[in-house]
């Protein structure tokens, strides 16, 4: 007897799938329009490389570059989100390629751009910032970045092989959707097939141990075949930062990465060391729960992602929707009309098949839909997800609406917060839908477990491990595949305690996270969800006053840094205090499952 297989891409509900053609009705229009686009730009470099030398012609390549931006963004989403849902669709693999090459062609076209303003007048960008304010954000970013800039033949030449060098996130996605198979393993008889997505979103949670941990040792001894080319791959990712950091001035490559998020190192590494210090001890009391719950003789780091919940009753997603647009009227009916049209406009992609990607993402088209990527189970752990989507894809079509698109994207420092907001408010919202005790709990563990076991652990250690391979490679120290496995197992050890044992296969876990070709992005679900926590919190005991300032803080985009943005919202993230104060929440969370 065997269990079913993920079906393909063209055997999904086409109705539970999302909708591209909201972006262009065919591929035809698509080709069409990136054939436009490169002479668009081609005309922009034409009439103004080597030329902005007064404000109103500066004045006028900011607006026409704004232009550019904006029709940039729906070619941009077309041609790279279907690969996502099906890493063998052909065409959709066409379109990714076509959009690396436009990539290549504007970035080095365009190069001159933020040479040539870094070296204007300054008297000259105040007078066109009078006629164009809106743009101020990103004559801000050029200034802060123009002692780094090489020179325009340098820039060009890196920009033109952009695609090229940064092609390790290709190859990464391409080994772990298209070459990794797994083999399928048997429990009592049953057959199981094994893969990413269903490792990731269902046998890591299985309450049948055989099942968890069968599906555990089929997964991992597919990924140690592999562990010597990810190694190659990841390594040499980050040594082109390193090159790329000195290059630019850098001693530190995550001095670098950390610039253009506007984060000092010591915001950075906080972060991580009171997380690491004193959230594990909260992390490993929740853990213990799960050891007695199952009556486990010894708890290993197969079994933490269990649920302590009893409630495994399947969601609709119609109720998903019911839930979601009820808990959410506090932000108001902007606020719930965005997460309607999510639904009702095919935003989101709810089907598991086979060749889509892991986990879940939101990805917002300026001026356009917020296409939401998800693996639907049907259970509560999925709700939260969609609503953390659903936060990102309100935060943007909040911020879209109120800036234009030549204004730079929120730093990643406060790129979750909106996201993890979102989980808290529907965790609250769910516990007051019910007086049952059990329930309650139940709900509780699922949000740790989502929420915090997500943002805050998973990714934590992540981020902690990334930060000893930068170190590392800072020192000028050779990497490979075993020394990254020992990083990573140190880092389990030192998080978990004598409290989890850290079975074989667990140091493999850095070959999971597509994170690591993203710069320094790890780290920023727990500064995101340190600032949702504090908002979620304010919004549930004063939404009057609250909702409209997160509302205003949403509108701003890149115009403030993500400290000012936090601080919009009375959170103080020049301290440790408002991490401090998210980790005892968790903490108290933890008393009511213990109580």
């Amino acid at each position: 007897m065997s269990t079913n297989a993920l079906p393909l891409r063209k055997d999904v509900p086409v109705n539970e799938t999302w909708d591209m053609s909201l972006l262009f009705p065919t591929q035809e229009a698509f080709i069409e329009a990136l054939e436009q686009m490169d002479k668009k730009v081609d005309a922009f470099a034409k009439e103004y490389k080597g030329k902005l030398t007064s404000s109103s012609l500066l004045t006028n390549a900011l607006r026409d570059l704004n232009v550019i931006d904006a029709e940039l963004s729906p070619l941009i989403h077309y041609g790279t989100l279907p690969i996502t849902v099906d890493a063998g669709d052909e065409q959709a693999a066409i379109n990714e390629s076509k959009i690396y090459e436009l990539f290549e062609t504007v970035g080095a076209k365009l190069a001159f751009v933020d040479l040539e303003i870094g070296q204007i007048d300054p008297s000259i960008v105040a007078e066109s910032l009078e006629s164009y304010p809106e743009a101020k954000p990103f004559i801000a970013k050029i200034m802060r970045f123009k002692d780094h800039q090489l020179d325009q033949t340098s820039e060009s030449l890196l920009a033109s092989l952009h695609s090229n060098l940064f092609s390790f996130s290709q190859s990464y996605d391409a080994t772990k959707f298209q070459d990794l198979t797994f083999e399928s393993f048997e429990v009592d008889g049953v057959v199981y097939p094994n893969s990413y997505v269903l490792f990731e979103n269902e046998y890591e949670f299985h309450a049948n141990t055989d099942i968890r941990h069968k599906a555990w040792e089929s997964f991992h001894k597919t990924l140690s075949k592999y562990q010597y080319t990810t190694a190659n791959n990841y390594i040499n990712q980050v040594k082109l930062e390193k090159k790329i950091a000195t290059l630019r001035g850098f001693d530190s490559v995550i001095d670098y990465l950390l610039s253009d998020q506007q984060v000092t190192r010591e915001a950075f590494d906080r972060q991580l060391d009171v997380i690491m210090s004193e959230f594990a001890p909260v992390m490993r009391r929740y853990v213990k729960l799960i050891q007695e719950k199952y009556d486990l003789p010894t708890l290993s780091i197969k079994d933490v992602k269990l649920s302590l919940s009893d409630d495994q009753k399947k969601i609709s997603i119609e109720d998903a929707k019911t839930m979601l647009t009820d808990a959410f009227q506090l932000l108001g009916d902007d606020y719930v009309a965005v997460i309607n049209r999510a639904f009702d406009e095919r935003w989101i992609d709810f089907p598991k098949n086979t060749g889509k990607s892991t986990g879940g993402f939101c990805a917002s088209v300026y001026d356009g839909p917020s296409y939401i990527l998800l693996s639907w189970t049907n259970l509560m752990s999925e709700v939260l997800v969609l609503a953390h989507e659903l936060g990102h894809a309100g935060h943007f079509q909040n911020a879209y609406k109120h800036n234009d698109a030549i204004v730079p994207e929120a730093s990643l420092y406060f790129i979750e917060a909106p996201s993890t907001c979102n989980e808290v408010v529907m965790c609250q919202y769910l516990l007051s839908k019910t007086d049952d005790k059990a329930v309650q709990k139940g709900l509780i563990s699922e949000f740790i477990s989502r929420t915090y076991f997500h943002n805050m652990v998973t990714h934590l250690l992540e981020a902690y491990f990334q930060r000893e391979v930068y170190t590392r490679i800072d020192q000028k120290e050779h990497l490979n595949a075993a020394k990254l496995n020992q990083i990573f197992k140190e880092t389990l050890e030192k998080f978990w305690g004598p409290e989890v044992e850290i079975s074989s296969g667990a140091e493999l876990t850095w070959m999971r996270q597509p994170h690591y070709y993203m710069g320094l992005y790890s780290y920023t679900y727990s500064a995101g969800l340190t600032i949702g926590t504090q908002v979620g919190l304010k919004l549930l005991k004063d939404p009057d006053k609250y909702a409209k300032a997160w509302l205003e803080i949403l509108s701003k985009n890149g115009s403030l840094d993500p400290i000012s943005l936090a601080k919009g919202v009375d959170v103080d993230m020049t301290n440790d205090l408002a991490l401090k104060s998210t980790i005892a929440y968790v903490n108290s969370l933890i008393d009511q499952l213990e109580s």
